[in-house]
């Protein structure tokens, strides 16, 4: 395959991945602007418990799809592939069907008993038969990864929000759900239903595109995959699952622990709302640039780790760990400088703003980590993944319970800050062993911090002699943004930080043939 195609691919899937983000921003403003900090507390409450029933649904699935696919093209066998994606969507199915029926089952109890809140039955109730669907979706977006097809699944994904936010708006125009619990369940009916249009569409494309896949060639069986799907896709599921249990039981103990604080129950869910669900997205919003490359790395790995080409993993690794660091150095500037005016444009809150400014030292190490987990997937090293998740979820879970109750939301910041560090940290480590990495601490680090406040710092001072009778705060803010990062990337020129090397490679692993590289 082409090079060129791994460019399309990498361009399609950054501006789906931005459009979606920016999709998803919008949406949490509007919603923050009809049910309040309260509401979007509880709307985050209800999601980290539909988020274990999505992660037993259809974590460790995607990526089975991928790798098989991937490896039977390797492999040169085209005509085993739609039996072994059906084999994986019947997988699927049987799992999600009996996710949606415990999740219904249990939200009574999960309402009286385990969160103590009645206001989450019923949003709970509408948003299971949702999960059948997207299990489904899932594993064909995983196909479609696989083939390089990412336009049909991004498609599918941009359709999906489209209906969500539609059917939600059209809800709150013409019904106009009262109260915070109505205004949830109005979420939720948004959701499902964009759900199932998602997954109606990818499938018809599904059908069309594994024709042509195949070609003339008469469909065969494919043998052993279920031994594969279990191999591959149990220890994700597992550790995602019980991650997720301990991420939902996380999510209980925070608003519990900020009450024996002290705190009212309105305002620690407020105040739990107010980093869930308005500065958490926010951070990782830029990392829309860097999720695509993410992505499209899982099925390039994957490949090159079964023909083993030790020397592609290698520098792959590496550059891709370099383009992380030197584009989360500047994001962490820019949260650290402009902190304040973000908060007020997306929440008008300035205790967004001054939270933004407190999590962002952690940006780097947020979108390192997840780029480190997508090559790790792709180089067979899910157990280890499975290990350092749970290891650190666990830890946070006994944090929150002892910690929180006797220092408040200081506590569940400091705790953010080591579980950040520890996750990342084992990742990072075990991936440089895997690909004989090696860290160029001046080069990816040190150069760069010193050129992203010497950028921002600079522009900021210029803006100061900016009228603002002239500008609207917006505006001036997206200018500075943009000037600062033309500046931070001249910087990094002449400190050597990106070379002409580098931009080379940049350039060529998107345009050029892939080379034939020796193992």
């Amino acid at each position: 395959m082409k090079k060129k195609v791994f460019f399309f691919n990498a361009v399609l899937l950054t501006a789906s991945t931005l459009l979606l983000r920016t999709m998803n921003i919008s949406y949490r403003m509007y919603l923050t602007s009809k049910i309040g900090a309260e509401g979007m507390g509880l709307y985050q409450l209800v999601f980290s418990v539909f988020v274990l029933a999505i992660t037993l649904s259809t974590s460790g699935v995607s990526l089975a799809v991928t790798r098989l696919v991937s490896e039977a093209i390797a492999d040169g066998h085209p005509q085993t592939v739609r039996s072994g994606v059906r084999k994986c969507l019947c997988f699927s199915l049987g799992v999600s069907v009996a996710a949606m029926a415990a999740m219904y089952g249990c939200s009574g109890w999960i309402g009286h008993s385990l969160l103590g809140d009645e206001r989450v039955i019923l949003p709970l109730r509408l948003l299971a038969p949702g999960l059948p669907f997207m299990a489904l979706c899932s594993c064909l977006k995983g196909y479609f990864l696989a083939v390089r097809g990412v336009v049909k699944s991004a498609c599918g994904e941009i359709l999906e929000q489209l209906v969500t936010i539609g059917v939600t708006v059209v809800i709150f125009t013409f019904l106009m759900p009262g109260g915070i619990e109505g205004g949830c369940c109005a979420i939720m009916v948004g959701s499902t239903v964009g759900e199932v249009a998602s997954f109606g569409y990818i499938y018809l494309l599904y059908l069309l595109h594994v024709r042509r896949l195949r070609g003339n060639l008469p469909a065969q069986k494919s043998g052993g995959v279920l031994h594969k799907i279990c191999h591959i896709a149990l220890p994700i599921t597992c550790s995602s699952t019980l991650r997720s249990g301990l991420g939902a039981l996380e999510n209980i103990l925070i608003p519990v622990g900020l009450r024996k604080y002290g705190a009212s129950a309105q305002a620690s869910m407020i105040e739990y709302g107010t980093i869930q669900g308005m500065v958490m997205p926010v951070l990782y919003f830029p990392s829309s640039f860097l999720i695509a490359f993410s992505s499209l790395l899982i099925p390039e790995m994957s490949e090159a780790n079964a023909l083993r080409k030790s020397r592609f993993i290698n520098r792959a690794t590496s550059r891709s760990m370099q383009l992380t660091l030197l584009f989360s150095i500047f994001v962490t500037a820019i949260f650290l400088s402009f902190s304040r005016e973000l908060g007020m444009i997306f929440y008008e809150s300035e205790q967004a703003g001054t939270l933004l400014r407190i999590f962002a030292p952690l940006v780097p190490l947020f979108y390192l980590d997840s780029v480190v987990d997508g090559i790790l997937k792709g180089l067979d090293q899910q157990l280890h993944s499975m290990k350092y998740n749970f290891s650190d979820s666990a830890i946070r879970v006994v944090l929150i319970f002892f910690l929180i109750p006797l220092t408040g939301s200081r506590g569940y910041i400091g705790i953010l800050f080591f579980s950040t560090i520890f996750n990342a940290t084992l990742s990072i480590h075990r991936l440089i062993k895997v690909a004989q990495v090696e860290i160029r601490f001046l080069d990816w680090i040190l150069k760069p911090a010193l050129c992203g406040a010497v950028a921002v710092l600079t522009i900021t001072f210029l803006g100061k002699f900016v009228p603002t009778s002239l500008l609207h705060t917006r505006i001036l803010c997206a200018l500075q943004i943009l000037f600062s990062s033309l500046l931070y990337y001249t910087l990094l020129r002449l400190s050597g930080s990106l070379s002409k090397a580098d931009l080379h490679w940049f350039r060529s692993i998107f345009w050029q043939h892939k080379e034939k590289i020796n193992p």
